[in-house]
């Protein structure tokens, strides 16, 4: 098998004849490839060549392209920083009122240079690693999460917890879907395998699990939906403790789920048994990035075990893996996924 055969096999629920390797490893594979965060992003020769680099020195199995969290926001409209050397991040807020959202318009996403870049790198990984290494075309924010981009975190907490601005909220996360989808739509064009995106600030460790599902899971299945509609699977990417809303995650219609470090596995390997593929979740940090050798090995033979009754799992990080973390540490993931059973 090569590695577009083994992950469309997890996702599948069909046995792979080993465990499928998936990194996100964006930043690492830019620094690796002598490429600035700034080329990464502006040139997608320099996005295509830094990972299909990694590829070639790490031999693993699926690419996820992604470039920042922000360029969603800055397509529309929200002030985002650009550091020479880490990826782009929010540094204002669109929406100073919330009724603001009543002079939301439309926005052309193809016109955005940096959804450009993105789409155009997809493109290029698929045209020459496409046929034996799967790729995964991120599609940033989740509708939560840039509404949250684009009100500014506290402001958009304030709101969501007040009943008098729920009618505005539901709008600027229709608003927000609407963005979600024409990437969704873009994306699938470029001829990538697969479709994600992220949605961290709707997890646990920021609303409640009564506000995921008010507010956050809605949007989230409608993306599952989209992705569906144009044949192609769907991820989904939550950050930190999401064990109190596995069964919501579950319910979205996401073919895979890509959860932080902080997921108990146990509850995660129950609540997605024979409905998700799971993806991850190494500790990117205090593992990949500062372990030793060792430390990954056994961290990776324990999450290998824990989904041993299962095909639907992916070996991956539980979310970006650190530019500085040692090559022989994800040299270490790929050797022991490839070990015997």
């Amino acid at each position: 098998m090569n590695g577009v055969q083994r992950i469309r096999a997890a996702l599948a629920g069909e046995w792979p004849d080993r465990r499928p390797v998936m990194l996100h490893n964006f930043m690492m594979a830019a620094r690796e490839a002598g490429i600035s965060m700034r080329s990464f992003r502006s040139s997608p020769e320099a996005l295509a060549r830094a990972f299909v680099q990694s590829v070639e020195r790490y031999r693993y199995d699926g690419v996820l392209v992604d470039m920042d969290t922000a360029t969603l926001a800055g397509a529309v409209g929200v002030p985002i920083q650009f550091p020479e050397d880490e990826p782009a991040v929010v540094s204002g807020q669109l929406l100073t009122r919330l009724e603001q959202v009543d002079d939301l318009e439309p926005v052309n996403l193809a016109h955005y240079e940096g959804v450009q870049v993105w789409l155009e790198g997809v493109r290029l990984l698929k045209k020459t690693i496409g046929t034996e290494i799967y790729i995964r075309g991120n599609c940033d924010q989740a509708p939560f999460s840039l509404a949250a981009m684009m009100r500014g975190m506290e402001d958009f907490l304030t709101d969501i917890l007040d009943p008098e601005a729920e009618e505005r909220v539901t709008r600027l996360l229709d608003y927000a879907l609407e963005v979600g989808t024409s990437f969704l739509k873009l994306m699938a064009a470029t001829g990538a395998h697969m479709v994600s995106n992220g949605d961290s600030t709707s997890g646990t460790s920021v609303i409640s699990p009564r506000l995921h599902r008010k507010f956050a899971h809605p949007s989230e299945k409608r993306m599952a939906e989209a992705a569906r509609s144009l044949g192609l699977p769907w991820a989904l990417h939550v950050c930190g403790k999401t064990d109190l809303i596995l069964a919501d995650l579950v319910a979205t219609g996401a073919d895979a789920l890509e959860l932080d470090y902080e997921t108990d596995i146990r509850q995660a390997h129950d609540a997605l048994a024979g409905r998700s593929t799971f993806i991850g979740n190494l500790d990117p940090s205090n593992i990949l990035a500062h372990g030793s050798v060792s430390d990954v090995e056994r961290a990776t033979r324990e999450l290998i075990h824990a989904f041993s009754d299962t095909p639907r799992f992916i070996l991956n990080a539980g979310c970006a893996i650190p530019a500085e973390t040692p090559s022989e540490n994800i040299h270490a993931i790929v050797r022991v996924a490839t070990e015997p059973n």
